[in-house]
């Protein structure tokens, strides 16, 4: 613990310094050509899209598991994507058809532009839409930070 409250200062210090010398550079960030390999592992399961809701938002989604048991849905906080859920894929997968969700707004789901898209009614709305999709009327629902509260 004393190390790190040590060392916190520094690191403090030398972000602020990074940000003066060339803040175009610190905040921006490159678009890729193609997702990184890791994001297409297999072994973490199979990525599908839906379209959900009355607005047709399109969902992406991962999911692992037999389709013939119970669905465990896992909602990711604020900034994160489904790769939050990726041990838990693989943990869940032989009781549950486990599937991690991009919520709207993130990762490859649509992201619409007006900030009233983003109450937690539509974002709640856009959940029931996916477990309906998938085939199921329930589930258990997992959420962190930001998806712990829609859950």
């Amino acid at each position: 613990l004393i190390k790190w409250v040590l060392l916190a200062p520094f690191y403090i210090v030398s972000s602020f310094l990074r940000i003066l010398r060339n803040p175009l550079t610190f905040f921006s960030y490159e678009v890729r050509p193609s997702p990184p390999a890791v994001l297409q592992n297999p072994d973490l399961g199979t990525h599908g899209y839906l379209r959900v809701g009355t607005s047709r938002i399109r969902l992406h989604y991962v999911t692992s598991g037999d389709t013939d048991k119970p669905l465990m849905v896992c909602l990711h906080g604020f900034p994160e994507s489904w790769y939050s859920w990726r041990h838990q894929l693989k943990a869940f997968r032989k009781d549950y058809r486990v599937v991690a969700v991009d919520l709207r707004g993130f990762g490859d789901s649509d992201k619409p532009p007006a900030i009233t898209d983003y109450t937690v009614d539509k974002m709640a709305g856009d959940i029931v839409g996916l477990i309906e999709a998938l085939g199921y009327s329930s589930c258990i629902l997992v959420g962190h930070d930001g998806g712990g509260f829609m859950a």
